[in-house]
């Protein structure tokens, strides 16, 4: 029998929580003899996946990277931090299975539960020991269930430059961002897929994704 796939995106939604320098997420019912439907995304809203060209000028877009890094094995860890607080190399080692070289890595951190509110901007975020550990033991890919990975905005001094972000990105480690049902497989290993929209240049600095991972065997 098929293993049960969980999902972990966020649905679009017109008003759904984004970045307040990015429009609305709109979408308008067409008058057309089908039903048919123009949907407004700006490219890091909803669960979806950054490329390097996010940050790192002349990096790969979200259509120069191998098919193969969007499905794989990842890992699912559970940590416990508030907003203001930094997750750890530590904290991933103890909330889940130590990640392997060319793993995906799932952040779990039960935010998604303030989507659509003002706290969901207000996340915990990666320390930046641990965006090196990630470099150093070769992941593919760091998922979690926050707005960012960096800092909140409340958080930054002028001139902030995304640290965590251009040094995963700047060593091809992929980010993903906005992820959701976490608790579903917090705890596990096993198998997700996570296919990005491409968007053609100029565009390609990240791609909406419909994240999904088999569920644990004992669910």
């Amino acid at each position: 029998m098929a293993s049960e796939l969980v999902d972990l995106s966020q649905p679009l939604h017109p008003g759904m929580s984004r970045v307040a320098v990015l429009p609305e997420v709109e979408i308008t019912r067409l008058n057309t003899n089908l039903q048919t439907s123009l949907l407004s995304v700006p490219s890091h809203a909803g669960t979806h996946i950054d490329a390097p060209i996010h940050v790192i000028k002349g990096g790969k877009r979200i259509g120069d990277i191998e098919l193969a890094r969007f499905t794989g094995q990842a890992v699912v860890s559970t940590v416990h931090r508030a907003h203001k607080e930094l997750i750890t190399v530590s904290d991933v080692l103890s909330g889940g299975p130590e990640p392997r070289a060319g793993d995906t890595l799932i952040i779990h951190t039960g935010w998604s539960a303030h989507f659509d509110g003002e706290d969901y901007h207000e996340h915990p975020s990666l320390d930046m020991e641990l965006a090196e550990w990630a470099v150093e033991q070769g992941l593919s890919m760091i998922a979690i269930d926050t707005i960012n990975p960096d800092l909140p905005v409340s958080q930054r001094d002028e001139g902030f430059n995304f640290p965590v972000h251009r040094k995963l990105l700047g060593n091809d480690v992929l980010i993903a961002e906005n992820l959701t049902n976490l608790d579903r497989v917090s705890g596990h290993r096993g198998r997700f897929h996570a296919y990005p929209t491409v968007a053609m240049p100029p565009g390609g600095d990240a791609g909406h994704a419909r994240f999904v991972m088999e569920a644990p065997a004992d669910q």
